[in-house]
């Protein structure tokens, strides 16, 4: 019995523009009317794609549905525009021919003139898919210097709604109300010293909806924590299509010289000053160390991620013996998890550790002391962070980079006379070139000693800056409530437990810490203790 040849047909356009769906709608009207037209064809379906890139099938459902109804054997022949339309990636293509050809199905290309039946099929296809893998990798090359200067002229690119921010006419515009939400989010993050998962949860308890219109999460709390447009810069190309072909898209490392990162500051309004996102980077940089070291930050305790183990290294960590305040003690992670006794593993690790248990009041005491030494000596202190300085900065000699300009710019002089005298027939070009090469060897040892004095001139700058933040804190310990435990949280930096009776102690406004050695005596039969400070010294 007789019966007709199986026809379906393919189309695609890669963008979801109007005139490319105009281009679709022609493509698959065509296609209709040319397999109706045959007698002993008899039409399948026309499939297609909107919108979706040619050089990857991994998107293409339409595609992908076409192959599968070929291998259920419902198809014969396709017929397809042209190569680029079927595939601009040459191994997709030829892939996919070959699998079809196996299932005695051939595809024609129209507009090329190729027919996989015909026995120069394959050769002139890979030739066409070839052109057609260039032409779209030429493609990609001008779309990304085109979004190059787009880029450097601050142009936004892809996004045009941010959470605090929307675009218009390629001007960030701040949404006030939002804008509230973020300032929030940043102060309870550095001031209140809350962790993402809190503030994402209080934001959902207050009943405030996040960009996307769902619950806050932490990690939609630290993308904005994260992002540096809330303080004003911009920066664009995080990410890089890695390959044309596969638009695998990566975080961008800065290796890749045609999508280099860009990074525009003071690009629009500010909705967080620079020294919050700073102060923000460098506790979301602290944190993340305290959870790779095994410490987890948490807003439970002053000392959360604060503590750690002098003889070893690894954290200090609640025991969890008891829930009395006053009686709760910490012990080294490393002990716990190993012992005392001090042992190698197979990979060459120390393991164990034979520090002892502290207990957290008498930690807490320790703290209330060297406040107090702070209180005591403030004056000594600021003379000392002067002293310091000045010791620094000495070991680093200025220059006048005024006098170094002068000069060089006295030297750029007699260049530019020196190629007077020349025209003028007073010297020779041997001479003029022997003069150059004197001056330009001058200028540059210029140039390096103006760079290194400008470098010097800002480094004692900001440390000045940073010892009068220094003092202009010490200064109002005074007003400091030293009984509240809880005020250590954002006074103290670190502790280190050296021993049981031995602790350094780092205060978060002054560049050293203080040596605190101390006794631990019982106080009574109900097991509560004393402790007396048997000395507090400054250590670097």
């Amino acid at each position: 019995m007789y019966s007709k040849k199986r026809v379906a047909a393919y189309a695609r356009v890669s963008t979801d523009f109007m005139d490319q769906l105009h281009s679709l709608s022609a493509q698959r009207e065509y296609f209709e009317e040319y397999i109706n037209s045959q007698s002993d064809w008899s039409l399948v379906e026309i499939y297609y794609d909107e919108g979706i890139t040619g050089t990857s099938t991994k998107h293409r459902d339409g595609f992908n549905r076409m192959i599968k109804d070929c291998e259920d054997g419902k198809i014969d022949t396709i017929l397809t525009k042209e190569v680029s339309r079927f595939a601009r990636n040459t191994v997709d293509t030829l892939n996919y021919t070959r699998k079809l050809k196996a299932l005695k199905i051939n595809v024609i290309f129209t507009n090329d003139g190729i027919d996989t039946n015909d026995k120069d099929g394959e050769l002139r296809l890979t030739i066409m898919a070839s052109l057609a893998q260039e032409e779209s990798r030429k493609t990609s090359e001008r779309v990304k210097w085109g979004m190059k200067r787009r880029m450097e002229k601050g142009e936004p690119i892809g996004r045009t709604r941010y959470f605090g921010y929307k675009v218009i006419e390629n001007q960030f515009v701040v949404v006030s109300e939002e804008a509230e939400i973020v300032r929030r989010i940043y102060h309870e993050y550095y001031y209140d010293k809350k962790g993402s998962t809190m503030i994402a949860r209080g934001l959902n308890a207050d009943n405030i909806s996040s960009a996307t219109g769902k619950l806050w999460t932490g990690a939609t709390v630290l993308e904005i924590l994260k992002n540096e447009k809330y303080c004003g810069d911009y920066k664009q190309w995080k990410y890089v299509t890695e390959d044309y072909l596969t638009k695998h898209k990566v975080r961008n490392n800065g290796s890749y010289p045609d999508a280099p990162s860009i990074m525009i500051k003071d690009h629009h309004l500010a909705i967080v000053t620079h020294e919050v996102w700073d102060g923000v980077q460098a506790e979301i940089a602290r944190r993340g160390k305290s959870i790779s070291e095994g410490r987890r930050h948490s807003n439970k305790y002053w000392f959360s991620a604060k503590i750690s183990c002098g003889k070893c290294g690894k954290p200090f960590t609640l025991t969890g013996a008891t829930s009395v305040a006053e009686r709760q003690s910490m012990r080294c992670r490393n002990r716990a998890n190993f012992g005392a006794n001090v042992t190698v593993n197979s990979a060459g690790e120390k393991i164990g550790c034979d520090n002892r248990t502290i207990l957290v009041d008498a930690l807490a005491l320790c703290v209330r002391h060297v406040l107090e030494c702070v209180q005591v000596s403030k004056a000594e202190i600021e003379e000392q962070l002067w002293s310091d300085i000045r010791l620094s900065q000495s070991e680093r000699p200025t220059e006048d980079i005024e006098a170094l300009r002068k000069e060089a710019e006295s030297i750029k002089l007699k260049k530019k006379n020196a190629i007077d005298l020349l025209l003028e027939g007073l010297i020779s070009k041997e001479d003029l070139a022997e003069q150059n090469k004197y001056y330009d060897e001058k200028l540059t040892e210029l140039n390096e000693r103006i760079t290194n004095g400008t470098d010097i001139e800002n480094i004692n700058k900001k440390q000045i800056e940073g010892i009068k933040k220094y003092i202009e804190t010490v200064r109002v310990t005074d007003r400091l409530d030293i009984d509240n435990v809880e005020l250590y949280r954002d006074i103290v930096d670190r502790i280190v437990i050296q021993n049981h009776r031995l602790v350094d102690i780092y205060l978060s406004f002054v560049p050293f810490g203080y040596r605190v050695a101390y006794t631990l005596i019982k106080a009574n039969k109900y097991q509560r203790f004393a402790v007396i400070v048997d000395s507090c010294e400054i250590i670097a």
